[in-house]
């Protein structure tokens, strides 16, 4: 009856160590800039990993404020320009709102704590995904249908040769 007491007692204490849901990028559940997340599970081991990589960073960058810069522009790779204001959202699906509250953030010089509780339950406003329109299909040659064709016309072909003149 011991063991019974004890394997119960593990399992309780087991499902409340257990995470009910993951963290991933943009779950918005903290306020960095740009939500990284690492994660690492092993079966051998019955173990999982799991890192608010961009929290940890953060932190570091207190420790070492001389070797982090913040530019407020993003650097476009295509163009090699420098663009200053926050580009509209042109994406197949719905603007995350993680980053809407971010781009919110930026561009009126609000934190994301106060942007988040104005525009939660705002959702109607969130940039909507603009789907690519799908081009035509490839028109494909049936290989076989062509062949049996081409079976069948010189199937004609010899018929008529047969056939007294």
């Amino acid at each position: 009856m011991t063991a019974a007491l004890s394997e119960r007692a593990t399992a309780d204490i087991m499902a409340a160590l257990l995470p009910e849901t993951f963290w991933e990028v943009d779950d918005d559940l903290c306020d960095c800039v740009y939500q990284r997340i690492g994660m690492w599970t092993n079966p051998y081991l019955a173990e999982t990993l799991e890192v608010r990589m961009c929290c940890i960073w953060k932190e570091m960058y207190k420790l070492f404020p001389g070797l982090v810069r913040v530019t407020p522009a993003y650097h476009n790779y295509n163009t090699g320009e420098w663009v200053t204001e926050p580009a509209e959202w042109n994406g197949e699906f719905d603007m995350p709102p993680a980053l809407w509250y971010r781009q919110i953030a930026r561009r009126t010089g609000r934190s994301v704590i106060d942007v988040r509780e104005e525009y939660r339950f705002r959702d109607g406003e969130r940039p909507r995904g603009i789907p690519r329109p799908q081009e035509p299909a490839e028109e494909t040659v049936d290989v076989i249908g062509v062949l049996f064709d081409m079976i069948n016309g010189l199937a004609q072909e010899i018929a008529a040769l047969k056939e007294p003149a």
